[in-house]
């Protein structure tokens, strides 16, 4: 709406409703800024907070545009030559507000990771397309130069990469392409042979093949299978970041003497504790595993003279690794 309706430059040519509307929307999300950074126990983890740090910055340019140039213009008087061009791009800033989105669409975030993570392999896609027009823009040309005709020489003669791409990648226009080449020999008087135009139109559907059917039917095979990962990848560290969570509840609990470390001894309590039996049922791990593959740390522990002792950061690592669902490795 105030895109399309509000030619004022600053807020002080505006018309009433769009001066309430500003206001009340730099109002609302400063607030909602300082009740964010208020809820920090520690203020200095707000600079921790990518989110936080990213709306710090669209409330500071809105404070900026809405309050502080007002402020400034209006102190400066109506004389003032106000340069309308970079006010008008310092609006545009507002629609960085929608990356706000990401966070109550985590789907879109997935496909937004996926784009990044296959942008090698989409530039590679590209690039052969480009290498293929400009190729096959000579191979025509050779063909077509010497022909002295308004369709052919439009399309052809000069701006053959640009009816390559149009045409041919993005089939904009393929039919009449076609029909110009397969009706060369009656336009021109059959002045050239019928088969120039049949070798042209087998070359160009050659290119078409390879560009719009193979290239770009890989292209998004590549973007499917790479979103999938991103996917189940971010799906996986969600399923982590909630195991840990479980797990260091657990080892807490078995942890007696509150040291941070889990002895042999507070290790050997987990096959007799029906929470960290539960815990580690919904992991798929047994409890006997456990205490097997951490006996080489407290021999490690028992050849340096220490406590046999791990931490709770090591014991945990162990659990994960052997957790049901994972894919088997060489490892």
């Amino acid at each position: 709406v105030d895109a399309d309706n509000n030619p004022a430059a600053t807020m002080l040519d505006a018309a009433w409703p769009y001066q309430v509307c500003d206001n009340l929307f730099c109002a609302y999300f400063s607030a909602e800024l300082l009740i964010r950074f208020m809820a920090f126990e520690l203020k200095r983890n707000c600079l921790r907070d990518r989110w936080f740090v990213f709306d710090t910055f669209l409330v500071l340019m809105m404070v900026a545009e809405t309050w502080v140039l007002t402020i400034l213009f209006a102190a400066m008087g109506t004389g003032l030559n106000v340069p309308t061009g970079s006010l008008r791009l310092l609006r545009l800033l507002r629609l960085s507000r929608l990356v706000r989105l990401l966070r109550s669409a985590p789907e879109l975030l997935t496909l937004i990771n996926g784009m990044r993570v296959a942008s090698r392999a989409v530039s590679s896609a590209l690039l052969l397309i480009i290498l293929l027009n400009y190729v096959f823009a000579i191979v025509l040309l050779l063909f077509l130069a010497d022909i002295e005709d308004e369709d052919v020489q439009a399309s052809w003669c000069g701006p053959g990469m640009w009816t390559l791409a149009l045409d041919g990648t993005f089939m904009d226009g393929t039919k009449d392409i076609f029909e110009s080449l397969r009706t060369l020999d009656e336009r021109s008087g059959y002045v050239y042979p019928w088969f120039r135009g049949w070798a042209v139109i087998g070359v160009f559907t050659l290119y078409l093949l390879l560009t719009n059917v193979t290239v770009m039917n890989m292209l998004i095979g590549i973007l499917c299978e790479v979103v999938s990962e991103v996917k189940r990848e971010d799906e996986e560290g969600v399923a982590i970041d909630f195991m840990k969570a479980h797990l260091r509840s657990m080892l807490t609990e078995i942890d007696k003497d509150g040291n941070e470390n889990i002895s042999k001894q507070e290790l050997a309590s987990v096959v007799e504790d029906e929470k960290a039996q539960k815990v580690l049922s919904e992991l798929q791990v047994k409890p006997e595993d456990v205490i097997d593959l951490t006996e080489y740390l407290f021999e490690q522990d028992i050849d340096a003279g220490r406590e046999q002792e791990v931490t709770r950061e090591e014991l945990l690592e162990v659990i994960l690794k052997i957790r049901g669902g994972r894919e088997i490795s060489n490892q």
